[in-house]
């Protein structure tokens, strides 16, 4: 018995040492070279080393943008809206190049922020320069002298009547005002169209008609520069890549049609009128052989830099370029800042055969084909205008 066993024995060691399975046949196993085996582990430790540096790249461009310790300097105005939140201050920071990682800012200001704190809305100039806690306390401080003003901007008022209505809250000065409405430098594709012409020597400003009517936010320290490029910003959004096309494809510049909006906004008082007004203007543009002038009292209440009531053949007959019944077609400017309805019918008037138009007293109009139907209207006028 002591034999079997340890023949048994001998053969379970011949057995694990050829490797064999219950059968008696022998295993084949694939064994890796020397070199194999040091290639996969170099390689794994190439990817541990490049994963390393990788992320130790990342935190220290993080920690570079953190803590501004080594940054190329960079200066932008940040404009914070009314209720900016972290994400419109980090976007905003990253479009102006201030910081590069905009979710670490905001993580950043999270944390850093005590509960209901927020930003201040206002108009600051950042550098790339400064640290995340030197924003973050840059939009949290506001100037004791800095206060939000309300502007509304009536639809029709002129220049002059914009720039008086900014004084009277005590922004800014009629100066500085005409400066930055004639010579200011405004990144606007109907700015570069504008001046892509010389100026008329006639007209009487230059953004006449492109401060676009609405309700503002500014601050009582903002330049002038700063409030018409907001102003104008807002006119921006209006004109959207279909009206270019439009313009593109007409025979009259953005000009041409903003002039012709301003004798809409000023003529027509009802807005379904603003169609028809619109429909007058072009068909005496369409037909300058037999009507050369467009004969808007409007055009004449400009030249004459007053509001009357009553126009008389002398008012009709003054030697300006903004007069209508004396220039043949449109005016140096427009004569107004007209609002959006305005606008857009100066694009789209309505399919008329009228060529003239006159107001009755409680602002409805009637139009004429032709000018004894015209007459007859303004006989009509007169005579109820006499009973009252």
């Amino acid at each position: 018995m002591a034999t079997n066993n340890t023949d048994e024995k001998k053969k379970l060691r011949e057995k694990k040492k050829k490797r064999v399975d219950e059968t008696g046949r022998e295993l084949k196993y694939k064994t890796h070279s020397t070199i194999y085996s040091v290639t996969i582990a170099v390689i794994y430790i190439t990817l541990i080393l490049l994963v390393s540096i990788a992320a130790s790249f990342f935190i220290l461009s993080v920690g570079n943008d953190v803590f501004a310790l080594q940054k190329k300097e960079r200066s932008a105005e940040i404009d914070l809206g009314m209720y900016p939140t972290i994400l419109d201050v980090s976007n905003e920071l990253a479009d102006k190049g201030i910081i590069r990682y905009p979710a670490i800012f905001r993580l950043y200001a999270r944390l850093k922020l005590d509960e209901g704190e927020n930003f201040i809305p206002g108009t600051y100039t950042a550098s790339s320069t400064q640290n995340y806690d030197s924003l973050i306390n840059m939009f949290l401080a506001q100037s004791g002298e800095r206060r939000i003003v309300t502007i509304m901007i009536p639809e029709g008022y002129t220049v002059d009547e914009i720039i008086d209505l900014f004084i009277s809250e005590g922004i800014g000065t009629r100066d500085g005002f005409v400066d930055a409405i004639e010579n200011g430098q405004y990144d606007y594709e109907f700015i570069k169209r504008l001046d892509s012409k010389p100026k008329d020597v006639n007209r009487r400003y230059r953004l006449e008609g492109y401060l676009f009517p609405d309700t503002y936010y500014f601050y009582s320290d903002w330049e002038e520069t700063q409030i018409i490029n907001k102003i104008l910003d807002n006119f921006d959004t209006k004109l959207t890549s279909e009206f270019y096309d439009f313009i593109d494809r007409s025979n009259m510049s953005l000009d041409d049609y903003i002039k012709i909006a301003s004798i809409i906004q000023k003529e027509a008082y009802y807005t379904t009128d603003m169609e028809l007004v619109s429909s007058v203007i072009h068909n005496r543009l369409d037909d300058k052989s037999e009507y050369p002038k467009l004969e808007c009292d409007s055009t004449v209440l400009y030249a004459l830099r007053e509001h009357k009531v009553d126009i008389t053949q002398k008012d009709l007959e003054l030697d300006d370029p903004y007069n209508t019944y004396v220039y043949d077609g449109l005016m140096p400017g427009p004569i107004c800042n007209p609002g959006w309805s305005s606008i857009y019918t100066s694009f789209n008037p309505a399919e008329t055969d009228y060529y003239f138009f006159v107001s009755r007293s409680n602002g409805e109009m009637l139009y004429g084909r032709t000018l004894a139907e015209h007459r007859k209207n303004v006989a009509q006028v007169r005579e109820e205008n006499s009973k009252n």
